[in-house]
């Protein structure tokens, strides 16, 4: 039998409810404690065993569970299928394994234990085997991408290097420094180097986005002949036990996978930011298969959530951390060079076009901070999330679909909003998709400059906070702010008609003179929906924290300027859809080729 997944006993309490089920255990670093007479389930999201991965694609048929620790206890084993429903398939005295039987569950399933101690007993860890081998061997490379948050991925670093199974499983790592505050000048910097010794490596980089970054780590993995590059982000907390399954599960694989790990959000470390995810191809945007699966708390355990035990199908996973094969790598290139937004699903499908699926792996997790904390679809970042959404739809959508409609229409729902900026970025965006994929190296390394400085243009963009004169006129200290005015959404076509009728007739009619001098109102965050903020010609939306706000006044001439740039944007995008899709695959191969990142990455320093 061969090792694919050790117990996690972590001390920390907020994560408790991800190693154990409730019950009666006192669960600290490393250990559980039992009393006499009591019984506890590890039915959890970190400690089930995700059986129905390991048959589907490792071939495995037989599973083995050794719980260890002192006392006198019986350890049971329990199975589930598709549908969540659980039978007990064996059990044997503390030490002793307990097997399992895979038949049946490639498509769901889980295993777990149940631990009942008959005297005082201590569980100090345990092992699942399968009766697979490894397939194949050589260095995994984690390679994790920064810019200006040192002290992250300096606690990153130390708990990579606290972890001797990392190092004995031939695991090193690499940090790709894009920053200015570099994490070599970080104060605990020696420390995590010196244990890391030869297995650390840092290269430092102009900023080229996740996209230069992440490829700086799979060109370096293939020039070092490694078998596969591990990349993660830099502001995540992970166990490198988690880290070492995706490894098992890779080496064991019949046929190279790309094997992902979820996110867990930081704030609330129990919530699953997503089980699979999928490119929907009518509006050809990313998602959840079913949005149940999104933001789940998963604290009720495996048995609380019946579709938790039906096999994920995954179409590519989110490159806060994921594992990618050398071998996969040499077949379909590196990443597009899209700075960010879309380079992980675009990889995902040209990988699934070459017959290497994406296994997003239960148990291969790490904790980031959660999207929703902040809304980049209006800030610079519009320009990305429109850009590269096109461009990959062109390289892999079998035609436009939906997709121009979808994006005309939020441009619509913006401008009536009052948010040109991001309609002006989109603009552009949908002009440089319409010039050819020229650009994309070539401006890799100024594009963040240029896409910003867009933003001087828009009077939205400056953040006003507590003492500016525009900020003090709608938001009194200490005073209660104005709760949503409850108004739902338009739905169906005649009130989306309707509403939208409204808000180009409100763009015809002259601002009062007042509002134009400072906000009439003020609106929060969740306040501040599309449909909501129309109904004002000048208003302060604040952030989530309600300590700044940006000044949203209704402009007709700017609104009708970018209502007729963007509609002819997205008329040519329509009309050219073909040829565009031609062009843009033709220049793929060259865009993800190593020699082409390599003259991208320019000069570089490290060691």
């Amino acid at each position: 039998m061969h090792l694919a997944q050790r117990l996690i006993l972590s001390g920390r309490s907020e994560r408790r409810a991800l190693c154990v089920e409730d019950g009666a255990g006192v669960l600290t670093e490393g250990r559980l404690d039992l009393p006499a007479g009591t019984e506890q389930g590890l039915g959890t999201y970190l400690n089930g065993f995700p059986a129905a991965y390991w048959a589907r694609w490792t071939g495995a048929t037989r599973a083995r569970l050794t719980v260890t620790g002192t006392g006198g206890a019986t350890v049971r084993v329990l199975r589930s299928g598709v549908h969540g429903s659980t039978v007990e398939v064996g059990s044997a005295p503390l030490g002793e394994p307990v097997d399992a039987d895979l038949t049946g569950m490639r498509d769901g399933g889980w295993l777990w234990a149940r631990v009942e101690a008959h005297d005082d007993v201590v569980v100090t860890g345990g092992d699942w085997d399968v009766d697979v081998a490894p397939r194949r061997e050589g260095t995994v490379v984690v390679s994790i991408t920064t810019m200006d948050k040192p002290e992250y991925c300096v606690a990153t670093l130390a708990v990579l290097a606290g972890s001797a199974e990392l190092a004995a499983s031939d695991v090193t790592v690499q940090v790709v420094d894009q920053g200015g505050r570099t994490v070599r000048e970080h104060e605990g910097f020696a420390a995590v180097a010196a244990a890391l010794g030869d297995r650390l490596r840092v290269v430092e980089q102009a900023n080229l986005g996740g996209s230069g970054g992440f490829s700086r780590g799979m060109a370096d993995t293939l020039a070092a002949g490694a078998d596969a590059v591990l990349i993660c982000d830099d502001d995540v907390e992970v166990e490198p036990e988690s880290m070492l399954r995706a490894v098992r599960l890779h080496r064991a694989a019949v046929d190279p996978v790309v094997v992902g790990g979820h996110m867990l959000d930081l704030a609330r470390p129990t919530v699953l930011n997503s089980w699979a995810e999928v490119v929907h191809r009518r509006t050809f945007n990313w998602g959840p298969p079913a949005m149940d699966q999104q933001w789940h708390d998963l604290a009720g355990g495996l048995t609380a959530t019946p579709w938790l035990h039906r096999r994920g199908e995954s179409e590519f996973n989110g490159w806060w951390m994921c594992l990618i094969p050398a071998a996969v790598l040499r077949e379909v290139g590196l990443s597009l060079p899209l700075f960010l937004k879309w380079d992980d699903a675009e990889f995902g499908l040209r990988a699934a076009a070459a017959g290497v699926p994406t296994v997003s792996l239960p148990g291969f997790c790490l904790w980031h901070v959660a999207w929703t904390e902040k809304d980049d679809s209006v800030e610079w970042q519009a320009y990305l999330h429109v850009r590269n959404r096109v461009i990959t739809a062109l390289l892999h959508a079998d035609g436009p679909h939906l997709l121009p409609a979808a994006l005309l229409a939020t441009d619509l729902k913006l401008l009536l909003a009052m948010r040109y900026y991001p309609v002006d970025l989109h603009v552009r965006a949908l002009r440089e998709v319409l010039g050819g994929p020229g650009r994309l190296h070539r401006e890799l390394g100024t594009l963040v400059g240029s896409v910003r400085g867009v933003g001087a243009r828009h009077p939205e963009t400056v953040r006003h906070t507590a003492g500016d004169p525009v900020f003090d006129a709608v938001v009194r200290p200490g005073a209660p702010l104005p709760a949503t005015d409850g108004s739902a959404k338009p739905g169906g076509a005649a009130a989306l008609a309707g509403f939208v009728a409204r808000g180009v007739l409100r763009t015809l009619r002259p601002v009062p003179a007042a509002a134009r001098r400072t906000p009439a109102a003020v609106l929060t965050r969740d306040a501040a929906g599309w449909w909501q903020v129309p109904a004002h010609d000048s208003v302060l939306v604040l952030d989530a924290a309600g300590t700044t706000g940006v000044w949203l006044r209704r402009d007709a001439r700017t609104f009708w300027r970018l209502a007729a740039a963007t509609v002819g944007a997205h008329l040519r995008l329509a009309l050219r859809w073909r040829s565009l899709a031609r062009t843009w695959r033709a220049a793929a191969p060259g865009l993800v080729d190593p020699e082409t990142w390599r003259a991208s990455f320019g000069p570089t320093g490290g060691h």
